[in-house]
């Protein structure tokens, strides 16, 4: 009896030690299974080793000790505290499992909760990266939008632009038309010349005003043409409406003419100094230029047909040209001629 308890008080104070030493373990079995308590796993392991040291004191014990411990009953009551050590080890373990089972339970919850939240974080990012796909999509589109109103918008000032600056011209070319015109009309332009001259050079002086500008600006070669010429018929009542002869015309228009008118107008219509490319185009005012310039040669130079003379020159190095014409024909020619002329001088 004496030496059942001294033994085990002896194994308590040398088991304080291990139970210390175990520490470093402890702490790493916590941290892999950080689930179980601290004072579980030391019932459980104080369990264990007191029943292991139990049972070795009794693989221990001699013949003569085994009997005396069955005769004062330390065998029954080292039997006793085995049975208690293993029912406590038991039940830390039974505590242990139910620990870790309540463990893995919440953390199977708490994965379930996780995953559920994953898969809703990852339903919302696809939702909102649809509508990130969507707004860029629109805002794509809005731009297209944006751009080809802004071409729409661009077209439109531009034609605005383009159309008022066609008014503008229009405008100008109108004044200067009606100005021009109703100067000659008046008589007071080109009042002391033919009317063969009046007409080339009243056609030159419109031709180099705004007139002009409009025809290059919008392309329309027919709109003040054919006013011009519709007004020079208008105020030339006293032209025959049947054909008479070109060089008759221009012959009689020289007659009436000083020197001095044949000389300024010689000048102002010289031939000379164009190209050849602009008179093919110009065979009329070649033939009017020619006729003045014939006149005004000296008298033993001079022809007496100076007006038939410059149609033969015509004929032969420039083009072919009608002998006969009327009011309206003549007209036209002069009109399209120099029209033609300041265009091709302005390109």
């Amino acid at each position: 009896m004496s030496n059942i308890f001294p033994d085990n008080l002896s194994y308590q104070r040398q088991t304080l030690p291990i139970i210390s030493t175990s520490n470093h373990h402890l702490k790493e079995i916590e941290r892999r299974i950080p689930v179980v308590s601290d004072k579980a796993l030391i019932d459980l392991i104080n369990g264990i080793q007191v029943s292991r040291d139990i049972i070795r004191y009794r693989k221990n014990r001699s013949w003569f000790g085994q009997l005396f411990d069955q005769l004062d009953g330390s065998d029954n009551k080292r039997r006793l505290l085995l049975d208690g050590n293993l029912i406590a080890g038991q039940e830390a373990l039974c505590n242990w499992v139910l620990e870790l089972s309540d463990s893995l339970r919440i953390s199977q919850v708490a994965l379930k909760v996780t995953q559920n939240s994953l898969l809703e974080a990852r339903d919302a990012i696809r939702n909102q990266k649809q509508r990130l796909q969507r707004q860029e999509e629109t805002l794509f589109e809005l731009s297209n939008q944006l751009n080809q109103l802004a071409q729409q918008v661009s077209t439109r000032l531009n034609h605005l632009e383009a159309r008022i600056r066609q008014l503008e011209v229009r405008v100008a070319a109108n004044e200067d038309l009606d100005r021009i015109v109703t100067a000659w009309t008046a008589g007071q332009t080109y009042t002391k010349l033919p009317w063969a001259l009046q007409v080339a050079l009243l056609a030159r002086e419109i031709f180099s005003s705004s007139v002009m500008m409009y025809e290059l600006e919008t392309g329309d070669t027919e709109r003040y043409r054919q006013i011009l010429i519709n007004k020079i018929l208008t105020s030339s009542k006293q032209l025959p409406d049947n054909f008479f002869g070109l060089g008759d015309l221009l012959n009689q228009s020289c007659m009436e003419m000083t020197k001095d008118a044949q000389e300024l107008t010689a000048s102002l219509l010289e031939v000379r100094s164009i190209p050849q490319q602009r008179l093919v185009n110009t065979p009329h005012l070649f033939v009017i230029g020619t006729t003045l310039e014939l006149a005004t040669l000296p008298i033993e130079a001079r022809t007496s047909n100076p007006a038939q003379s410059a149609l033969a020159l015509c004929r032969l190095h420039i083009d072919s040209i009608s002998r006969t014409t009327d009011a309206r024909e003549f007209i036209t020619a002069i009109v399209e001629e120099t029209a033609n002329d300041c265009i091709a001088m302005i390109q």
